[in-house]
């Protein structure tokens, strides 16, 4: 739970409570302060203070202490404004403007994972005391100007160097939202709603976070739509190897529909694209497709083939993070926020009151559509609840890949730094992992 922030009392205000005491000799407090005190009379007569006679009239300046404030700097790989990983770090950092008054942010976008170390000087030239580096490509160079500069503070999204870790700067955290419990959720719907079997994923890069996300939803897609009697659900990636491109995002979609005979699609790609061409083919092309939100409600892009979706809110970690800077009380951390974190009560609730698909914490699932079998509905809000105190864990063996190798034993829980270097697709996916 982040720490109440501590109220510090107006210099101004205790500084004119002193000056009050001089109403009586008629001096106003705005010329007490930077002025003649005892009122200099013009023409060079003698003024008065406290009833004293005084020689010659002295220019007193009083130094009102300035509120202390912090900037913050962003460093985003994509548009502001893209809808999905860019725009969800960019309503933190607003979130993080509202919920602290001392606060100014500034931020660079759309910038190439190579060009991160110009950014990043560009926004300290500019006064930042510290800079978010919001992709995983940042990092080296992060830590790089994080050794530079001592005195400011750093924080890289989503990945594994921080003075916490012990190799980087101590200046330097490191942060990120997990999504693969949300991932499995949504694949839990899909499964309950698909009327062929098969599922699509446009995929942005090879990676570690993208392969766990694309497992996560296929293990639950898989146990959903066998549940409803599918012997063999099957789950198809095309890669697009860009974070934000909606021209190649809608070109994949459209070829998993096609090609693969999907009738529900996932995505990790910045855009809505996705999600518009489920709602085409739902609306205008005669065949039921379903997708998600990414990152941030993405809902009014497809109303009637939204499922639900995974949301970040990047706020609470902003204000944690800004918050040691303003305090003076900066320690490393590698923040990993799942399901439950920043929540005011991590405890579970009853299915009948679990709050799956309502906003809250870092990390939280969009709105359940209706369409959604409701003891899938059970399902998904029972485990969502046990997800907060990590009594259901979806990386749970047995777990073989799909080429039939046995990854996680029997009752065997994926750790942190399986999931982190997660190099292997699950059973059911039917595409291989570019190489190199």
């Amino acid at each position: 739970m982040l720490k109440r922030l501590i109220s510090i009392p107006s210099l101004t205000s205790i500084m004119a409570k002193r000056l009050t005491r001089r109403k009586f000799l008629g001096v106003s407090t705005t010329a007490a302060i930077g002025a003649t005190i005892g009122g200099a009379i013009a023409g060079g007569a003698i003024g008065y203070y406290a009833g004293v006679s005084s020689v010659k009239p002295e220019k007193i300046e009083v130094k009102v202490p300035v509120e202390k404030k912090v900037k913050a700097g962003f460093v985003y790989v994509g548009p502001a404004k893209d809808y999905g990983w860019s725009y969800a770090h960019d309503r933190g950092r607003l979130y993080a403007e509202e919920k602290l008054p001392w606060l100014e942010t500034i931020y660079i976008e759309s910038v190439q994972e190579a060009e991160a170390a110009g950014a990043i000087e560009n926004l300290l030239a500019q006064g930042a005391d510290i800079v978010f580096t919001t992709s995983f490509g940042y990092m080296d160079q992060t830590a790089e100007a994080a050794a530079k500069h001592p005195d400011k503070f750093f924080a890289h999204c989503s990945g594994y160097r921080s003075g916490a870790a012990g190799n980087a700067p101590e200046n330097m955290s490191a942060y990120f939202a997990e999504f693969y419990q949300l991932y499995y959720l949504n694949g839990l719907a899909a499964g309950a709603v698909t009327k062929t079997g098969v599922a699509g994923y446009v995929a942005a890069h090879p990676i570690p976070e993208v392969i766990r996300h694309i497992n996560a939803f296929v293990l639950g897609f898989r146990e959903a739509a066998k549940a409803r009697g599918f012997a063999n659900p099957k789950a198809y990636v095309v890669w697009i190897f860009e974070w934000f491109d909606p021209a190649k995002a809608r070109e994949a979609a459209e070829s998993l529909i096609e090609s693969q005979n999907a009738d529900v699609l996932a995505f990790t790609e910045d855009s809505p694209a996705t999600l518009q061409v489920a709602e085409e083919y739902t609306t205008k092309k005669g065949k039921r497709v379903w997708s998600f939100s990414h990152y941030s409600d993405m809902s009014s892009y497809g109303p009637n083939s939204h499922l639900t979706g995974q949301i970040v809110n990047w706020g609470p970690i902003y204000v944690d993070l800004i918050s040691q800077v303003y305090r003076g009380y900066w320690r490393s951390v590698d923040i990993w926020a799942r399901i439950g974190d920043y929540h005011p009560y991590r405890w579970r609730r009853p299915v009948d009151k679990s709050t799956a698909g309502t906003e809250e914490g870092v990390v939280y699932l969009a709105p359940l559509n209706p369409a959604i079998p409701s003891d899938i509905v059970a399902v998904i809000k029972e485990r969502y609840e046990a997800m907060k105190e990590l009594l259901f864990e979806p990386f749970t063996g047995p777990i073989y890949d799909n080429h039939g190798v046995l990854r996680l034993k029997d009752g065997e829980r994926a750790d942190h730094d399986t999931l982190w270097s997660m190099d292997w697709f699950v059973e059911g996916v039917e595409s291989e992992i570019p190489k190199g």
